[in-house]
């Protein structure tokens, strides 16, 4: 239409200038043969005549051309109001409904839709024509059992201007419906059967039949797989059974959707049972939705497997729609008894560290003892096969500078070839000056990017080495040549004092290194009342056999009278929520280690308080963020809240720290987290108790 109608416009354009150049000839002929003049004017009177009434036709023709598109697009549009498998409806600036077609009111099953806005006919938020009048766009929506997909257009309104020559735009809205009904519930149907594979682990397989005779150690595993198979067949699943240890189940993506509103009750059943066993058996299961090929289906599901073993076991790990969920993990971690693999990474290290020229070894933001202890115990491993090594901090907090005191006291020295950790401990700055390619990082009581000490020096040491005694974390730092997580041990102090004994039995610790790791010790078992198992006091006798002097740690917790003073108050502020949740908030607080000391040593004392079940110190900093400790008496696993904050710890002991976040945002949240674990625990014990 557009091409005719230029034509049409070219053609007039065209003839006007073919007259006129037939004029000037004319004119020019009549100049020199004044003769021809009569004849002149009659050839270009027929000639201009002849031109206007083609032109005249033409113009004719095109506007009755453009009649009938107009004509035919009316009746095409009247026909898609009408006839078309669409519901149609326009608002007003203001959101009200000004016009609708009869399919639009028929799916809506409404009368009187005039004047209503959006939220008002459709199930959609409040506010909704905000929201939908800013951006085009489409979205699914559910009416009376069927399934639509609504597109949403803005539609431009001008109104009057308050001055001259300005306008004020706004936005009505045109809404569009579809009926996807049938697509949507295929759609569904699919992704109910979708495949799903879980590996199942009975992970303390070892610990649990130690010590039984075959009989029982046949009747436990029997009654094991009975209770797992059974609870796979309820789901209308299959099980492979791999080992005596590790089966492979598959569900459809529906059958998975029961299990996690059911928070993998199987776990509870298989901790319950008892064939002549004294430690209660645990299962570790991983499950992925997730994968375009069986491969990747697999290889998540594993995935999932070793993430739930590397939190402590005994809970599931489920991978769906890109997201990762976890469920269980209530109880204690246990000690393993063997060493084997202490063993194993101690020589790994000891590899790693010979084929590099350069040893960084670095703990996480605002160290505490545990951090600087352990970087200690792994310098020493790095300085005995005579490798230039740094222990990178993030800035020389009370904590660092107290560690360093220690370090120089002459009471700590035995010889003057004692090494001078003071003199390696530096900050990202001058760390990053001795990067090489060929160096190594090693990542201690952190393994998590958000909590490293130096983030530049991360990025610039490909080659890394995890030890670390936290529950696995979803964020876990990728591309590790060794990543040592013992969630069962107190500290990583611990298992630095392990290592040291298998990487060389020639390796000696002197006072002032034993001190280190003894501090680190006793800060994370909280003076030995938490977390602690055989091999902790095992790896506290070695070290006091090395010379740790216990004095010389205590002085190093010992408080100023200004932070007893804090503390005293934040205790007597703390408010208590039923039932038994404790928490306190310090505000306008300095960002620095010692702040980060006394929200935990707050946290540890409220738990100590009769009938408190869960403590949480809440530090609003100056700059706008936020530092959360979290203590439990074992009742609420309070890791699992500080991760859905996205923070992580232990069963008892957590943290997380938040950008741009206030007390008030997120008090309420823990609480709410806290008593639904606290109620689901008295749900599965009245269970257990109807049970017996």
């Amino acid at each position: 239409m557009f091409n005719m109608f230029n034509r049409n416009m070219n053609s007039k354009v065209d003839t006007n200038i073919y007259l006129l150049v037939i004029l000037l000839l004319a004119i020019l002929v009549c100049y020199f043969e004044p003769y021809m003049i009569p004849v002149v004017a009659i050839i270009f009177g027929l000639t201009y005549y002849f031109s206007r009434r083609t032109l005249m036709s033409k113009e004719i023709f095109f506007s009755s051309y453009l009649d009938n598109i107009i004509r035919n697009i009316e009746r095409t549009n009247h026909y898609a109001v009408r006839k078309l498998n669409v519901g149609m409806a326009v608002f007003s600036k203001d959101g009200k409904l000004q016009w609708k077609n009869e399919l639009f009111q028929e799916w809506t099953g409404k009368k009187n839709l005039e004047g209503l806005k959006p939220e008002d006919v459709l199930p959609l938020q409040p506010n909704a024509f905000e929201l939908l009048s800013v951006k085009d766009g489409e979205k699914l929506i559910q009416m009376n059992d069927r399934y639509y997909t609504m597109r949403h257009c803005r539609v431009q309104t001008l109104d009057k201007a308050t001055h001259k020559g300005e306008q004020n735009s706004n936005n009505g809205l045109m809404i569009y419906l579809t009926d996807v009904t049938d697509f949507e519930l295929l759609r569904q149907k699919y992704a109910k059967e979708k495949l799903c594979l879980a590996y199942i682990r009975f992970d303390n397989y070892e610990d649990v039949m130690r010590g039984l005779s075959e009989t029982n150690m046949a009747n436990l595993n029997g009654e094991i797989h009975e209770m797992v198979t059974k609870w796979v067949a309820e789901k209308n699943g299959f099980i492979c059974r791999m080992n005596k240890e590790q089966s492979l189940a598959g569900f459809t993506q529906g059958a998975v959707t029961e299990i996690i509103e059911e928070k993998f009750a199987v776990l509870d059943k298989v901790r319950e049972i008892r064939a002549g066993n004294k430690i209660p058996p645990t299962l570790s299961i991983g499950v992925s939705c997730d994968g375009d090929t069986l491969d990747e289906l697999v290889q998540n599901a594993n995935n999932s497997l070793y993430l739930a073993l590397g939190r402590g076991g005994d809970q599931a790990v489920v991978v769906q729609n890109k997201t990762t969920q976890f469920f269980g993990g209530t109880s204690t971690v246990a000690a393993k008894a063997t060493r084997v693999r202490a063993r194993i990474v101690a020589q790994t290290i000891n590899e790693q560290m010979q084929a590099s020229d350069k040893i960084f070894i670095m703990g996480h933001a605002m160290e505490d003892y545990d951090a600087i202890g352990s970087a200690i115990g792994m310098a020493k491993l790095a300085l005995s096969l005579n490798k230039e090594t740094y222990i990178v901090i993030s800035a020389r907090n009370d904590n660092v500078n107290r560690i360093s005191e220690m370090l120089a006291s002459e009471s700590m020295k035995v010889s003057d070839h004692e090494e001078d950790y003071n003199a390696i401990m530096v900050e990202e700055e001058e760390a990053l000056k001795h990067v090489t390619p060929n160096s190594l990082l090693i990542l201690v009581d952190h393994h998590r990017a958000i909590l490293t000490a130096s983030k530049a020096v991360l990025e610039a040491v490909t080659k890394r080495i995890i030890v670390d005694h936290h529950r696995r974390a979803e964020d876990l730092i990728a591309d590790t040549v060794l990543l040592y997580l013992e969630p069962s041990s107190s500290s990583t102090s611990e298992l630095l004092t392990e290592l040291v004994g298998y990487f060389n039995d020639r390796l000696e610790i002197t006072p002032a290194e034993a001190t280190a790791l003894y501090s680190g010790i006793v800060l994370d078992t909280k003076n030995f009342a938490v977390q602690t198992g055989e091999r902790t006091f095992e790896a506290a006798a070695l070290l006091r056999r090395s010379g740790a002097d216990p004095n010389m740690v205590r002085l190093m917790f010992k408080d100023d009278m200004e932070v007893l003073k804090l503390r005293s108050r934040m205790l007597a502020e703390a408010k208590t929520f039923e039932p038994g949740i404790s928490v306190s908030v310090y505000k306008k607080a300095e960002k620095e280690a010692k702040t980060t000391i006394l929200a935990a040593q707050i946290a540890d004392t409220l738990i100590n308080i009769e009938g408190i079940h869960v403590g949480v110190a809440i530090i609003e900093y100056k700059d706008g963020s936020l530092g959360v400790s979290a203590r439990s008496d074992g009742s609420v696993n309070v890791q699992i809240i500080m991760e859905e904050l996205g923070g992580g710890g232990h069963q008892t002991v957590a943290g997380v720290q938040l950008d741009n976040m206030r007390a008030a945002d997120i008090e309420p949240q823990i609480i709410a987290l806290a008593k639904k674990q606290l109620e689901e625990k008295d749900n599965n014990e009245s269970d257990s108790a109807a049970r017996y």
